[in-house]
């Protein structure tokens, strides 16, 4: 197993790795103290365009102080985060949300697609998704993104709203292709639960700490390759 030096009393712990850490702790172990990354699949180039062409779209309605459509058309009262500096190094990968915590030490990060601001000050978080599905469906790692996202948001200062907002936008393949590909937007309120990511943060370094490997997530498929690739060269 290759080595490698961590600082285990300073840890960087991101959003993404927080779900790692959910769906398998042993990949998530491996990951951290080892530099030990489960296989890359195929980036997904066509969702990385979207988001970008997203972010240019609602910037231009900031820019201009108006709302985009699917936020009109659901009658949302706040407004797009006006502060563009803050945005910027918010959705920043590598920056992102970050807050360090004064107790450990350690400090847990995201990066967001765009925030709303209500009238009374309070903020939301809003993510972008592009689809192939008919309908809109909120996975466990969505509701984890805007849970941490609003916990970093809390700790940072901010006061945040009891919502969050989730932007779909699925692709109409009902009329054929024509050299085009239009989208459906469809609006999606979901209720942050920030109060449970403390302990998550807690119990993911606790994890990186230790210095015995845990065990695998039950629907790992990057342990169960692993294991059935050992045991080939083992017969």
């Amino acid at each position: 197993m290759p080595k490698r030096t961590i600082d285990l009393n300073s840890l960087q712990l991101s959003r993404a790795q927080l779900q790692l850490c959910m769906d398998c702790p042993r990949c998530f172990w491996l990951q951290n103290r080892h530099g030990v990354k489960q296989p890359k699949g195929y980036p997904l180039a066509l969702n990385i365009a979207m988001d970008q062409l997203l972010k240019a779209e609602f910037d231009e309605f900031r820019a201009a102080g108006t709302l985009p459509p699917i936020l009109l058309e659901h009658k949302i009262t706040a407004k797009l985060f006006r502060d563009t500096g803050k945005l910027d190094e918010w959705r920043n990968n590598f920056r992102g949300l970050r807050w360090a915590d004064p107790k450990s030490g350690h400090t847990l990060f995201g990066a967001v697609d765009d925030i709303l601001e209500f009238p009374d000050d309070t903020l939301a978080v809003l993510d972008y998704k592009s689809s192939g599905a008919r309908e809109a469906h909120i996975y466990d790692s969505y509701q984890l993104q805007i849970d941490v996202y609003t916990f970093l948001l809390q700790r940072l200062g901010y006061r945040t709203a009891p919502k969050g907002y989730f932007a779909f936008y699925m692709a109409v393949k009902d009329d054929g292709f024509h050299g085009r590909l239009p989208f459906r937007a469809q609006l999606v309120e979901v209720v942050p639960q920030p109060e449970r990511v403390y302990q998550l943060f807690k119990d993911a370094v606790a994890i990186v700490q230790s210095d015995q490997e845990p065990a695998s997530g039950a629907a790992c498929e990057a342990c169960r390759w692993s294991s059935e690739a050992v045991g080939v060269r083992a017969e």
